[in-house]
C-alpha cells in the first residue's frame, strides 16, 4: 500500500481532487508514491486531517447537474477520530465538539 492509498482509505466515503491529496502530502513531508509504514502513519493522519479540513470550509459543491454538500459536525468527528487514533490530542481537542466543563478553584 502506497501513502497516497493510505490518505485516499483515511477519506472513505469523502472522494477529493488529487491535487488535494498531493498538496497536503508535500505539507506533512511525505511522498504520495512511498510506500505506506507505521514511522508514516502520523503524517498520513495529518494530511488526511488537512484535506478533511478543507472540506469543513467548503460544506458543499456542484458541477455540471451534481451536488455534493457535506455534514460540517460529521467531519469534525471524523478529523477528532483520525487525531485521537494517531495521538494528536491537539487536535483533537480542536475539533472535538462535545461540551467541555472546567472546574474553576
Amino acid at each position: 500500500m502506497l501513502i497516497h492509498d493510505a490518505i485516499v482509505s483515511n477519506l472513505y466515503p469523502y472522494d477529493v481532487d488529487e491535487n488535494l491529496i498531493l498538496k497536503a502530502c508535500i505539507d506533512c513531508d511525505v511522498l504520495p508514491e512511498d510506500d505506506y509504514s507505521v514511522e508514516a502513519r502520523e503524517s498520513v493522519a495529518r494530511a488526511t486531517i488537512d484535506i478533511l479540513a478543507n472540506l469543513i470550509s467548503l460544506s458543499s459543491e456542484s458541477d455540471s447537474g451534481y451536488s455534493l454538500s457535506y455534514n460540517v459536525d460529521k467531519l469534525k468527528e471524523r478529523i477528532c477520530f483520525i487525531a485521537r487514533s494517531n495521538g494528536l490530542a491537539d487536535i483533537a481537542d480542536e475539533y472535538d465538539n462535545k461540551p467541555k466543563v472546567y472546574i474553576i478553584s
